[in-house]
Formats: structure tokens, C-alpha cells, sequence
């Protein structure tokens, strides 16, 4: 509905009583992320911009917290891959979508989640590249956290490629 009229209020008013606080919030925030990612993953860069509209003001107001997110974020990263085969800007939306979480005021989001991002996606999915992708996408001064993580998700032929995280963030 959120896409056809835009009435941001009325989305983050129907978030907040969907999601709720207490028992099941977590597990309801999930559902919220991965559908709304799932979603635009296969859309338009402009749709992206309008879930993140939500996304954003819901996170940095307090309404869908940490483990909500990390949860919802396991099955578009599981299954990103098998996405952009059929949606191939899924990658590059995604990008968006995450270094919106990471970088939004009050986030309680920080780029090591994706060391606990599902085993398939750090290993198959090109997870050093799309953490390279995130701290672009970021821009400013680059942390030593960030490097940290790039070079944990690195794989053996990320290494092959580049011999450190500085280099595949530069390349990316």
C-alpha cells in the first residue's frame, strides 16, 4: 500500500502496531525486513528508496531493533545468488539497503553481522565483495572494523585477487 499512496506516516504507524514490543517482536520485525528486502530486491532503485524511507526512520526510532534485523537479513543474504539470477540488480540494491542499516543514525547495526550471515552466502556468495561494496557505498573515512571484516569474509580466491581487504574494497 506504502508504494501506491506514500503515506510514510501511516506505514511506520502500521509497523509499529505489527511489529509491537514483548513476545513474538522479534520474529514479527524479521518477517517485516525479509519481506520488505525480498521484495525490492527484484525492483526498481526508486522502490529501494522508498522502502528504505521506512526502513530507516523504524530503525532509528527504536521500532524494529537489532536481532529483528539481523534475522530478516538471513534469507536475502542465503539466497542472493539464486536472486540475481533473475533480478540482477538484486547485488547492488542490496548494497543500498545495507549500508542504509549500517549507516543510519542510531543503528544498531554494524558491518561485522555479516561474520553470523548465513554459512552459504560467506562462503558462495561473495561476501567479502559485498562488504567492500557496503563501505563504499558509505563513503568517509574507512574503519579498521570495516577492514577487519573484509578480511574475515575473504575466501581463498578473494585472496587469489587481492592480497588484502584495501585492495578488494579499491577494486570493488
Amino acid at each position: 500500500e506504502y508504494f501506491v499512496n506514500g503515506e510514510t506516516d501511516d506505514a511506520i504507524l502500521t509497523v509499529e502496531e505489527t511489529v509491537g514490543i514483548g513476545e513474538g517482536s522479534v520474529d514479527r520485525g524479521a518477517k517485516f525486513i525479509e519481506a520488505g528486502v525480498l521484495m525490492v530486491m527484484e525492483m526498481k532503485a526508486t522502490d529501494v528508496d522508498k522502502m528504505l524511507a521506512i526502513y530507516s526512520r523504524t530503525v532509528s526510532e527504536g521500532k524494529i531493533g537489532k536481532d529483528a534485523i539481523v534475522k530478516g537479513l538471513s534469507d536475502p543474504l542465503e539466497f542472493l545468488s539464486d536472486i540475481e539470477i533473475d533480478a540482477p540488480l538484486a547485488r547492488a540494491h542490496l548494497v543500498t539497503i545495507l549500508a542504509s542499516f549500517v549507516g543510519v543514525d542510531k543503528s544498531p547495526l554494524e558491518l561485522n553481522f555479516l561474520l553470523e550471515a548465513p554459512e552459504y552466502f560467506r562462503t558462495d556468495g561473495k561476501a567479502a565483495d559485498l562488504a567492500a561494496k557496503i563501505i563504499k557505498k558509505l563513503g568517509g573515512e574507512q574503519k579498521s572494523e570495516h577492514l577487519e571484516v573484509v578480511e574475515k569474509l575473504m575466501t581463498a580466491k578473494d585472496k587469489e585477487n587481492h592480497a588484502t581487504a584495501q585492495e578488494l574494497i579499491t577494486a570493488a
